[in-house]
């Protein structure tokens, strides 16, 4: 596979950690080039930060947890810096979005789903399908709702670092958020039916006449194909 360019667009700091970080990284082991955009600013993400703390000192905190949570990706995150809770299908955002997308130019995209629980979440995924030339990858909804993935990608040897890259983001997190990310990784890595996949990230594409092998651009594995595929009357 040529060196591809692959992009996330996220709504928030920790987005990219919780949906898509161990496919990213799987990304960046195999040679490709890989980066994240933020859409807002995270300054209603409060998490366990003190009530007084002010929206300016929650933004300083969210990029700074988000710049070290890249780091594993050795890139900086390019931030939008639109008002958190404030992401608009609207003229304005769009412009945003798409400069970022044309100063990156990829080859494949990963967003939210257009179906996930938070209002940001939503409007990135259209956004992003407005701005999009290349394949675009929704990720999980929150807690798998209402998410069947088309694809799924094998991260159990990335997901301890996942799991690390998740824990950058301390001012978001009054429990331990691994188990809701464990439980995710682990069913989905329990649908591929394979021993040696444990962890696995799914994912739907979004279906366009001119990407319908996008598929071939996720990250490569070394699964061999079956020898056979055992009839029904051998396995009754």
């Amino acid at each position: 596979m040529r060196k591809l360019k692959v992009v996330a667009f996220t709504a928030h700091p920790d987005d990219m950690e919780v949906l898509m970080a161990g496919t990213l990284l799987k990304y960046k082991e195999q040679g490709h080039d890989v980066q994240l955009v933020i859409a807002t600013d995270g300054r209603r993400g409060r998490g366990k930060l003190a009530d007084d703390i002010s929206w300016q000192e929650i933004v300083k905190i969210r990029r700074e947890e988000a710049i070290k949570a890249a780091e594993p990706l050795g890139i900086v995150p390019i931030f939008l810096d639109i008002e958190d809770h404030r992401l608009m299908d609207d003229r304005d955002c769009y412009e945003k979005v798409i400069a970022a997308m044309e100063s990156i130019n990829p080859d494949v995209i990963f967003t939210c789903a257009p179906n996930d629980y938070h209002n940001d979440h939503r409007v990135i995924s259209h956004l992003v399908l407005n701005c999009a030339w290349a394949p675009v990858f929704f990720a999980e909804t929150a807690g798998g709702v209402d998410f069947i993935p088309d694809f799924y990608v094998d991260v159990t040897n990335q997901f301890e670092t996942k799991i690390k890259m998740l824990y950058q983001h301390d001012s978001q997190f009054k429990e331990n958020p691994r188990e809701m990310v464990e439980i995710i990784n682990r069913f989905r890595g329990m649908q591929c039916m394979k021993a040696e996949i444990r962890y696995a990230e799914g994912f739907k594409l979004f279906k366009r006449i001119d990407w319908v092998k996008a598929y071939e651009l996720l990250p490569k594995d070394s699964f061999s194909l079956p020898e056979k595929i055992v009839p029904t009357t051998e396995r009754n």
